[in-house]
């Protein structure tokens, strides 16, 4: 028996014995015992009070009445009385009694969370280890549900092996962590520390802030075919959410996070084992016959977003249709959706479009356009999205993404047209297609040269006349572009992709505007 269990004995010991408990122990010098104490007074007062020895009532009323003068109208009112006595005093004592009980069941009620928190944490304490089946679920505010992930668990004090759904397995021993990859072959060597939660539902974690955050057990429920007391739990200054704990073992079984950013998460043990003999060796590092090790920069197949945020470093920013999977990197997330990737890293130095991109407009700024790629800047983060889900996706990242218009006739502005031999463009698309002067497909570069011939036609002799720090790409939809340059006769240069519509395209001058 522990002391707070001992004080609370004793305390109701002096309150049967008829004494006062606070002569001999003392005042709670704890809230939580105070609580205890509250309900032990008032489970108390529901017993039958100690009643004088047989014939005391009677006794009492002769003395009375000896005392009060005979009259009719005082026999009256005594007949009177006697009879409201019949019906009076049982109504009050009926009151006083559902008062006394509503006050007892609310007490009680209390300090039935406070056990079930404390049963958990106590449970939790003795837990040397587990091996369970966890469903990671997702939710919106839709309501329409999803499965995210499906994993197998063992755990072992600061011990852990997670298995993914396609079979890849991390481990973590305390002193070695790796990841064993079945469709690459690969086992990934990573760093121990810091290392983050493993599955977004840690046992030890969840009983913790359970007990320092005001929680209510709002009901029952069956999870996995176990009952299941289900805890509202509020942390201050957040919004609630819900923890499911296992009447049988006391043991959290079920996770609802609060919904936040229209997107909810659920994690459930559909199989729980607790405290059973693991075998040792699902701890021990070992290379797979057939596998290579991975040690630079390997990143790590997780299962949510929350894990890659601590292992990256980053806070990323999300689509709402969820990945098949995600890898973190240091600096870098990865979010696979099958055939369409999404890159994730930190911004640095100025945005710089690839030369023969095209440009567009998404999160306030440019939008590089190059083949099945986007890429752009958006909070302090520059985004990179590839395949065929691209502009969905990309969309649902940012809202005022804006394609070039492909439709959109650029060259019709020029002031001076340039005629153009296609014979002479067919030649040089395919010397470029032999690789042969790659710069043509540069539209910066293929302005460079036009202007600078402009200025010495006799041919370009050591430094050009026009350095190329004075020309910026100003508009390319992915057929037309415009070069704009601060110096030299012609301020613009406006280019066509003639041949081939596309990244392999070269480009060709078919206009300009003079200075």
């Amino acid at each position: 028996m522990n002391e707070l269990e001992k004080k609370l004995s004793d305390y109701i010991d002096d309150l049967n014995a008829e004494r006062e408990p606070e002569k001999h122990q003392g005042v709670a010098d704890t809230p939580e015992l105070e609580n205890l104490l509250s309900t032990a007074r008032i489970v108390r007062t529901l017993r039958e009070p100690a009643m004088p020895a047989p014939g005391y009532p009677e006794r009492l009323a002769q003395a009375v009445a000896h005392k009060i003068p005979k009259s009719k109208d005082a026999e009256q009112k005594m007949i009177h009385v006697k009879s409201r006595r019949t019906w009076f005093f049982p109504s009050v004592a009926a009151l006083v009694a559902g008062l006394l009980l509503f006050a007892v069941l609310s007490n009680w009620y209390g300090l039935f969370n406070s056990n079930a928190v404390y049963a958990m944490e106590k449970a939790v304490a003795q837990l040397s280890n587990y091996h369970g089946i966890l469903e990671i679920r997702s939710q919106n505010a839709a309501g329409e549900e999803w499965l995210i992930r499906r994993i197998e668990i063992w755990s072992e004090g600061d011990k852990y092996a997670v298995r993914q759904d396609d079979g890849t397995l991390t481990v973590n021993n305390g002193t070695q962590k790796w990841q064993v990859r079945t469709q690459s072959k690969e086992v990934a060597l990573l760093p121990v520390a810091p290392d983050s939660t493993k599955t977004g539902f840690d046992l030890r974690d969840e009983a913790k802030k359970a007990k320092e955050y005001p929680h209510t057990v709002v009901g029952s429920e069956r999870i996995a075919g176990r009952l299941a007391e289900k805890l509202k739990i509020s942390p201050p200054g957040g919004l609630p959410y819900y923890l499911w704990i296992d009447t049988e073992t006391n043991l959290p079984v079920q996770l609802q996070t609060a919904m936040q950013n229209a997107l909810q998460t659920t994690y459930t043990f559909t199989s729980f084992e607790p405290n059973i003999q693991l075998d040792s060796q699902i701890f021990a590092y070992q290379l797979p016959e057939g596998y290579k090790v991975v040690e630079k920069d390997p990143g790590q197949l997780v299962a949510t977003v929350e894990e890659a945020a601590a292992i990256s470093g980053l806070t990323p920013l999300l689509p709402e249709e969820a990945p098949v999977r995600i890898f973190a990197f240091q600096d870098r997330i990865v979010l696979d959706y099958g055939d369409t990737t999404i890159v994730e890293t930190v911004a640095q130095g100025s945005f710089k479009p690839v030369a023969d991109s095209a440009l567009g407009v998404a999160a306030g700024g440019l939008l590089e356009v190059w083949g099945e790629r986007l890429r752009w800047r958006q909070e302090k983060l520059e985004i990179q999205v590839e395949g065929e889900q691209r502009e969905e996706l990309a969309r649902q990242i940012t809202a005022d993404l804006k394609l070039p218009n492909n439709d959109q006739d650029l060259v019709n502005k020029a002031q001076i047209k340039v005629p153009v031999d296609m014979e002479i463009v067919k030649a040089d698309q395919e010397q470029v297609d032999r690789g042969s002067s790659p710069w043509q497909l540069d539209p910066l570069h293929v302005a460079f040269t036009f202007v600078n011939l402009k200025v010495t036609p006799e041919g370009i002799q050591g430094e050009p006349e026009v350095p190329f720090s004075a020309f910026k790409l100003a508009v390319n939809n992915g057929v037309q572009a415009v070069v704009q340059t601060t110096r030299g006769p012609i301020k613009k240069v406006y280019l066509e992709r003639l041949v081939r519509q596309d990244e392999t395209g070269i480009w060709s001058v078919v206009g300009y505007d003079p200075r």
